[in-house]
């Protein structure tokens, strides 16, 4: 007996970062960038009107041969990580991927730009969906109230960054390394679909971990958020406060619930998980994996170790080390206690966590 699933674009249509990247590239306009490499810059990004005119653009695109080809491409990648049966995917071995993966503030953008520095590329010129957080928005397997599975949509996502990097990187890609053309890639979701991503990569790929001290990171986002709330309770203002709240609430702990707790609980709690997602998924065994705490001289010295290896000779642009924070003694012991637990289980796991470089608190 035969059976016949059809799935429609309305059922799974097309995101508008891709919409809008191939708009770009056939219309031969600058891609927006936004300020993915500006994140030294204490302010939140902003996207308003970035997405009007999506009909009138995905029109124009699906009306030129090689936009319907690009949006073909994108849904014949998806077919394949649905069914487990990859054809055209293995055309993507021919890119060497960079992935740059920590919890936000922890230095990630800066080793982005400096990898597209290297691979001889101008990282402000760069599409924010291609380069940076967001975008493939990867999660686990969750129905959303106005329809739609999270995971599915993910991986049509993921498919849709592929043929942007193959678009992408085809035309503009500078630098062969290890066998392929460098494609770096701040990917801070990529741990809760790591092992999609490993099977779909397989061994073309360079996983860089950005690692730095919870309150260290956390005054990073309070100074990009605004402050600490009122009575040091947790509100949502920007886009890593949400990812905050919705680790919590994949945690199981309703949304009402976490908005009660205080701001430093929220996030030493999605800190320590996220850690331990990347030890519970193996990151660090990979081949490739390159472990970053964060510092002025760690990450400087990384970049030059892979400007070595690209075979450049140019130097790193300067890193911006921040103060390190201190939210008093109690606040300060419970980080660091944090930190402990996270390093416990990393060698519960046969895994070496950095303690010193992260307990450093900067």
């Amino acid at each position: 007996m035969g059976v016949t699933l059809t799935l429609k674009d309305t059922d799974l249509p097309t995101s508008p970062a891709f919409v809008e990247f191939l708009h770009t590239d056939l219309t031969g306009g600058e891609f927006y960038a936004g300020s993915w490499h500006a994140q030294d810059e204490e302010s939140l990004a902003s996207n308003d009107g970035r997405f009007e005119n999506l009909r009138e653009k995905i029109t124009f695109v699906l009306g030129k041969p090689e936009g319907r080809q690009r949006v073909l491409q994108s849904y014949r990648y998806f077919k394949e990580m649905l069914t487990g049966r990859p054809d055209t995917l293995k055309s993507i071995q021919r890119y060497r991927f960079f992935f740059v993966i920590g919890i936000p503030r922890t230095g990630g953008t800066y080793m982005t730009k400096q990898l597209f520095r290297g691979a001889g590329m101008d990282y402000k010129k760069v599409q924010n969906a291609l380069a940076h957080d967001g975008f493939p928005h990867l999660g686990t397997l969750a129905f959303q109230e106005q329809g739609g599975n999270i995971h599915t949509s993910g991986l049509l996502q993921m498919a849709e960054y592929l043929t942007m990097v193959d678009l992408y990187f085809t035309k503009y890609g500078r630098l062969a390394y290890n066998g392929g053309i460098v494609v770096p890639k701040k990917f801070t979701k990529g741990v809760y679909s790591f092992p999609l991503i490993h099977e779909v990569i397989g061994n073309n790929a360079e996983y860089i971990i950005t690692l730095r001290h919870p309150l260290a990171m956390i005054q990073s986002v309070l100074d990009k958020s605004g402050g600490m709330p009122k009575g040091g309770a947790f509100v949502v203002r920007s886009a890593i406060e949400r990812w905050a709240l919705d680790d919590w609430m994949k945690w199981g702990v309703p949304e009402a619930t976490v908005k009660k707790m205080s701001y430093l609980d929220v996030f030493l709690g999605y800190w320590k998980r996220y850690h331990y997602q990347i030890a519970m998924e193996a990151i660090p065994t990979m081949a490739w994996t390159h472990l970053l705490p964060y510092g002025g001289a760690s990450m400087t010295g990384a970049v030059k170790k892979f400007y070595s290896g690209f075979g450049t000779n140019m130097e790193p642009e300067p890193f911006k080390e921040a103060p390190k924070p201190d939210f008093g003694a109690q606040e300060n012991q419970k980080g660091d206690a944090v930190v402990q637990q996270v390093a416990a289980f990393w060698k519960s796991l046969g895994l070496t966590f950095p303690l010193d470089g992260v307990l450093e608190r900067n």
